[in-house]
């Protein structure tokens, strides 16, 4: 037992003398002692690679590519200090690392900073030889889901599949990107009950900031989505993703959010797990006028304070009504236009008193009869 106990002893000796990246003494030890030397040193080189956005192509398994790099690029967010002038603000530790199939192992790292827990990401590696690639856990973590394939999206869920949805999104698709000009993609959709199972699959065992948060989507990422309360539907950003392929000036939030709310949703789901949409808003909004008849509209267009139950946004759907406007009386050149105003609501303002005659001044009278023409 003392031999076994001083060649243990030896072994993490030589695993922490490999490495930067310190690693806990408490970690699975059903990785031989070459392997873990081998996986240790490259991913404190990764981890490296991470910090300074230097990430090398042999470094990522092909298994979603370029989803993983995307991801592993937001990790550099983490650990990056620049004021400091740290490699690493959170100090990355090696807290887990075991066997989940051949050659194929699950590394967790956590970020600390002094007694500050930051997150703790699974890294999946792949060793072949004397190479080793990481990549995140999505395809080992849906590796017994089911798929459903319709038009050009792909869905992969656990359990269950809305297929009416389903059809619905893939035509809101092939809508969208027709209306802007573009080609329809195809895209990869994960069904997840909540953000705290997309995070997951994005490689987030834990992450500080979104601790708590449910009703949130992941997407258009590298052509995959992941869905707001296992909803199908994913319209809101599916628009933001192609209009940043038309937009020539920085974005314009009034502009954007107004279309995505009308061509699409107001991204979250209600109670019932459907998204909710620009009609039921508009229901709401008006009995909110009804019993608030001295509001002013530029002020909650401004202000943007919260009058839905949801987490819907006031200033993104009467921004969605002049948007509808823009397009009933210009048509989609019209829509590109706003899309391509350029930052802040002076643009804005200036863009739709050029395309319809709506600005600052004549803003209440113009959206209170903009609003009375929905049912």
């Amino acid at each position: 037992m003392i031999k076994l106990f001083l060649t243990f002893t030896i072994l993490m000796a030589g695993l922490h003398l490999a490495a930067q990246i310190p690693v806990a003494e408490n970690i699975e030890r059903q990785v031989p002692a070459n392997i873990r030397i081998k996986l240790v040193n490259a991913l404190d080189t990764l981890l490296v690679h991470i910090s300074k956005g230097k990430l090398k192509p042999d470094e990522i398994s092909a298994a979603n590519s370029a989803l993983t790099a995307s991801i592993f690029g937001d990790l550099a967010t983490i650990t990056a200090n620049e004021k400091q002038k740290e490699p690493f603000c959170y100090k990355p530790q090696l807290i887990n690392l075991y066997p989940v199939g051949q050659n194929e192992y699950s590394c967790a790292v956590a970020y600390i900073k002094d007694d500050s827990l930051r997150a703790i990401f699974n890294f999946m590696a792949i060793v072949a030889g004397d190479k080793v690639a990481f990549s995140i856990p999505l395809s080992y973590l849906t590796r017994n889901w089911k798929y459903y394939q319709i038009g050009n999206v792909t869905y992969f869920y656990p359990d269950s599949v809305n297929k009416a949805r389903a059809a619905a999104f893939d035509k809101n698709n092939s809508v969208i990107a027709t209306k802007l000009g573009l080609q329809p993609e195809k895209l990869y959709f994960y069904l997840c009950s909540n953000y705290q199972d997309v995070s997951r699959l994005l490689g987030y065992q834990y992450n500080s900031e979104w601790a708590g948060i449910t009703n949130e989507g992941y997407g258009v990422d590298a052509g995959c989505i992941f869905s707001i309360m296992h909803n199908e539907d994913f319209s809101h950003d599916l628009f933001h993703y192609y209009s940043a392929k038309i937009r020539t000036k920085e974005r314009n939030s009034a502009a954007e959010e107004g279309i995505a709310y009308s061509w699409g949703n107001a991204y979250y789901a209600d109670e019932n797990g459907e998204m909710i949409t620009q009609q039921q808003l508009v229901k709401q909004f008006k009995l909110y006028v009804r019993d608030n008849p001295n509001i002013s509209y530029l002020e909650l267009f401004r202000k943007n304070p919260p009058v839905f139950e949801s987490q819907a946004k006031v200033r993104a759907l009467i921004a969605s009504l002049i948007c509808d406007e823009v397009e009933r009386q210009k048509g989609v050149e019209g829509i590109e236009v706003l899309i391509n105003c350029g930052r802040g609501d002076d643009n804005f303002f200036t863009t739709t008193n050029n395309l319809i005659g709506l600005n600052r001044d004549n803003f209440n009278a113009k959206v209170a009869g903009l609003l009375n023409r929905y049912q």
